[in-house]
């Protein structure tokens, strides 16, 4: 991974551990974020975490406490694969717009907001959310031209 992308995904994960969903809104594309407000943004992030909460039984709001989000991915996948049919998982799209192209993607990053080591003890799970996204190139920098919740 190029050292920028990985700046860039230390970035947005640090700004969504911060809860700065303004911030994290600025690192959207421009086409994504003029589909998303900055409490669907929100949203996005907390959703995953009530789902991980009640996975482990637990009813109370929590957030990542750990301070560095975790940064990996691949380099090989394009916009012209992501949009092909997951065949493993029934045929299923990715709903990608138009406007992320082979020629400005640059990553397809996993991005996990792991725990505290105290949370690790007290809520019995490591990491708060599992997100993918598609890195693309725009006028702006790097941002988010697409999201979502695991890979698939």
């Amino acid at each position: 991974m190029d050292d920028d992308i990985r700046e860039f995904g230390d970035q947005l994960g640090r700004r969504a551990i911060a809860r700065d969903w303004n911030g994290v809104h600025t690192l959207l594309a421009p086409w994504l974020r003029s589909a998303v407000s900055v409490d669907e943004v929100r949203n996005f992030f907390e959703d995953e975490y009530r789902e991980v909460l009640s996975a482990n039984d637990i009813e109370d709001m929590h957030y990542p406490e750990h301070s560095e989000p975790q940064v990996g991915g691949n380099g090989f996948t394009n916009a012209t694969e992501l949009r092909k049919p997951i065949s493993f998982a029934g045929g299923k799209q990715r709903p990608i717009a138009a406007e992320m192209t082979d020629a400005n993607f640059r990553y397809w990053m996993h991005l996990e907001l792991p725990c505290s080591d105290e949370q690790m003890d007290t809520l019995g799970f490591d990491s708060f959310c599992d997100i993918w996204l598609a890195v693309a190139q725009t006028p702006e920098g790097l941002r988010v031209g697409y999201w979502s919740h695991g890979a698939y």
